[in-house]
Formats: C-alpha cells, structure tokens, sequence
C-alpha cells in the first residue's frame, strides 16, 4: 500500500535557549543571572511544555548550544556544568546580594523593585509557555516578571528594550559549531550585548582553525565559558519527524538542517 506513511525521527538543532540583557544594570551582576538560572526548572519545564496529547515529549533538555551527536557536543561534561534547580539557594543568593523581600513578595533593593521585562513571541507556540512558567516559578522567590510576547520580538530585540529574551535558533545548520558563537555569542545577533575577552579570543581562535578536532575542542571551551559565566542557559532541542508515504526509500532525518534531501532519495 503506497498510501502508507512511514515516521522517521531524529534529533536536530533547533535550539530553545534564553538570554540576559547585559546593558541592564541588574543583569550585569553574573550572581544574580545565577540566581534567576537557580531558580527555573528546565528539566519540568521541558516535560510539562513539549509534551503533546499522546504523552510523548519532543523535546529533549538541552545543557549547551551544540548537538550531541555533532563535534564540540558534550552532553555528560555540559549536563554536570549546568546549574541545578534550587530555589532556596537562588533565595539565599538573593539575600546575600541586597535582593530582600517586600510586604508584597517581590524583591527591591536600594528602593528599586527586581522585576524584569520578558521578551518572547507567539510564532512558536512554546515560547510564551515557557515565559509564563518562568514567571511563575520566579515569583515564587520574590522576583516580577512582566511578559512582553509580541509578534515584533526582532525590533525589541535589536533595539535591546527587554531585560530577558528567548530565542528558537538553529545553532550549527551545516553540523560545524562556529555559527552559534560567531552569530549569537559575538556577533550581530548578540542582542543582550555579552561580552567575555576570552569568548572573543576563542571564538577569533575557532575561525581561523581548520582541523576538525581542534575545531571541535575549541567549541568545548567556548560552551564551558559561557555556561559558567551564565550569559545564556539552554532549554531544549526538538525531536523531529518527517512522515513519507512507504514507497519513498533513501530518506533519513538528519540531525542537520540540509541534508535530508540527497542522491540517495528515491520513489519507487
């Protein structure tokens, strides 16, 4: 039966991650980016957004930018490298850095309030799920989050009038590492203005370098640094399907976005 539809299904690298605006004057604290991280549950959250109505989730939780399967991905060494859900060192955190709570529950220091602009955007349906959780979640240790989920998220972005954002991205199209870091880390999509020297050496250092592993040692570093710099933290990354009828032969899902179409593919 040729009408038959076939289900192929691979991991790929359509990232959901967030990041710190670092011209805010709070977020220029790395402890206190610590402590919004601290204070999320990525593992529940990933669980409770991505699951569909058979029960399946589809998303696996992502500890770094780069794919496991691709080079510079290192799930055991970046899994261990994140931070841990804990809401009451995130609280003690707080307190030690000035963050007390008011009559009302949120936080304020030096008479102003810690409450923090959101930006997301409705075009992928789990993004303002996600910014509602971490609202919840955060209120529950004293901080305000106010969602800006708005279908113009690219000019704020650009225009750098947010506080957190989150972003859906494809971070190694072709399976190589550099293009995360050179768009997203440094370059011009580097929308909260982080900025780390040795991030910039390294990625400087990973543009010239042409040999496979070192390449891929590089983007080791480069994820390490930023993850204990806590400029970003990651969410998760999508399972995905495509469906063909059964007389379709050589298609495999491929964990990179251009190689799914190849000599290979065939109807019979």
């Amino acid at each position: 039966n040729k009408d038959y539809l076939e289900l192929r299904a691979s991991e790929i690298g359509s990232y959901r991650w967030i990041g710190f605006n670092c011209k805010y004057e709070f977020f220029q604290d790395a402890e206190l980016r610590r402590a919004l991280t601290m204070a999320v549950d990525m593992n529940s959250a990933v669980e409770a957004i991505f699951k569909n109505d058979a029960g399946v989730t589809l998303a696996k939780r992502a500890y770094g930018p780069i794919s496991y399967e691709r080079p510079g991905g290192d799930e055991e060494r970046f899994k261990a490298a994140c931070i841990e859900y804990d809401p009451k060192e995130a609280e003690k955190l707080l307190d030690e850095l000035g963050w007390k709570k008011g009559s009302a529950g949120i936080r304020a220091k030096d008479g102003q309030k810690l409450s923090i602009n959101w930006l997301t955007y409705p075009t992928r349906l789990e993004q303002p799920k996600l910014a509602e959780y971490a609202q919840a979640t955060l209120k529950d240790i004293g901080i305000d989050v106010v969602v800006n989920n708005t279908s113009d998220h690219m000019t704020i972005a650009k225009s750098g009038d947010f506080d957190v954002y989150v972003s859906s991205t494809t971070t190694a199209p072709t399976g190589d590492p550099e293009y995360f870091f050179t768009s997203t880390v440094t370059g011009a999509k580097n929308y909260g203005k982080y900025q780390n020297e040795e991030v910039t050496k390294l990625t400087d250092q990973l543009h010239q370098t042409f040999d496979k592993d070192e390449r891929a040692k590089l983007a080791v570093e480069l994820q390490q640094d930023i993850l204990d710099d806590d400029a970003f933290f990651f969410v998760s990354h999508l399972n995905m399907g495509i469906v063909t009828k059964s007389n379709v032969t050589g298609m495999a899902a491929h964990p990179c976005d251009y190689y799914e179409i190849t000599a290979e593919l065939d109807v019979e």
